[in-house]
This record gives C-alpha cells, sequence and structure tokens, in this order.
C-alpha cells in the first residue's frame, strides 16, 4: 500500500468527518454499489478528497485512500479497535453485548484475547471457566470470511468452538433464509452460528 504524507491533523479531521458521514449513512450495512457511489462523492468533495489532493497527487489516487485505509478500518473502529477508533462518532454495540443477545447471560469476554482479522475473542461460561469458545462477529455480508477464519483456525490447531455471529441491523435485516443457509452451512463445517440485531 502507497504511504503517503499527509500531516496527522489534516488526516484526523478528514477521517473524523468520514466516520459521521459514515455513521449517518450506515454504512456497515451499505451495499457494493451505495459505498461506490459515496467513494465516488466522497473523492470529488473539496472538504475530503480536495483536502488530500495536495498530498496524494492525483485525483485517481484519492478513492483507494478512502477505501484501503480510513474506511477498511471503520467496522473495527465502530467496535473501539484501531487508531482511528477515537473519531468514530456512533460506537457499535460492545461485543459483550453481542455475547449476552448471542447466547445468552452467563459469558465473561476476554478482551486480553481481541484479535481483529476477524474481530473475535475468547468467551468465558461463568459457571464453569473450563467452558471457553471463541466468539467472532461481523456483517451478514462477511459471514463466509467469519466461517473460513473459524475452519482455517481450527485447521490450525485451535481446539474450541467457534461460534460466528452475523450482526444485522434494523434498517437491513437479515431475512430467515438466509440465517437457515447460514446455519446449515456452520453446521456442515462443525460451527456454531448466532445471529444478532444491532442497537
Amino acid at each position: 500500500m502507497t504511504k503517503y504524507a499527509i500531516p496527522s491533523d489534516l488526516e484526523e479531521e478528514v477521517v473524523r468527518l468520514l466516520y459521521k458521514r459514515a455513521a449517518d449513512l450506515n454504512w456497515t450495512y451499505l451495499t457494493d454499489t451505495d459505498r461506490t457511489r459515496h467513494y465516488q462523492a466522497w473523492t470529488s468533495d473539496p472538504e475530503v478528497g480536495g483536502r488530500l489532493l495536495p498530498f496524494i497527487g492525483k485525483p485517481e489516487n484519492v478513492r483507494p485512500w478512502l477505501k484501503d485505509r480510513p474506511m477498511k478500518e471503520y467496522i473495527r473502529a465502530t467496535y473501539g479497535v484501531g487508531k482511528w477508533a477515537p473519531l468514530v462518532v456512533k460506537p457499535a454495540t460492545p461485543v459483550s453485548t453481542l455475547v449476552d443477545k448471542a447466547l445468552g447471560h452467563g459469558w465473561n469476554v476476554d478482551l486480553e484475547t481481541l484479535d481483529i482479522k476477524p474481530l473475535c475473542v475468547t468467551i468465558r461460561h461463568e459457571d464453569d471457566e473450563e467452558m471457553e469458545q471463541r466468539f467472532a462477529w461481523a456483517p451478514m455480508r462477511d459471514f463466509k470470511h467469519l466461517a473460513w477464519a473459524a475452519i482455517a483456525a481450527q485447521a490450525g490447531g485451535d481446539a474450541l468452538p467457534w461460534v460466528i455471529c452475523t450482526v444485522d441491523s434494523f434498517v437491513r435485516k437479515i431475512t430467515p433464509e438466509q440465517k437457515a443457509t447460514n446455519d446449515r452451512i456452520a453446521k456442515r463445517l462443525g460451527l456454531i452460528s448466532a445471529h444478532v440485531t444491532d442497537g
């Protein structure tokens, strides 16, 4: 990835603006087509592309920077992960709440085990500390990435059961058909599938 000499204060201002706009758009649940439209608009926007252009050099470099840098980190940042997390104006539901919604009460989240590709943590049941599971979560669009990460980890020696949790919103709900398909795939792979509505 090309590294540009963007002043840190300018980068922070632009990313803060992008993250505010992303929150207003419910970015996590936008389609790729909608996201493309916004990338094009931001690239030509004087407050975004216009401010980056002197440091990025060419207009065609703006969109890749937006997509591969701040917006690639956006979902993780909403969960408090990464250098841009403090710039998020609308944090996502904490993972402890997602675990409660997905599996019921009684699970403790070990944030020391947080991994980010994909987002996952180790959880332990309060009635039995030996009862451990790996809990991974992402928007519905990333179900296949969660499933692949789980089977790759287990193939590499991770003996813990994996819960892969897809998160939707009231605006863009996972359909019963999608849930059923996810459940069938997870069962076939020896994984646990869960679905949570954020908010």
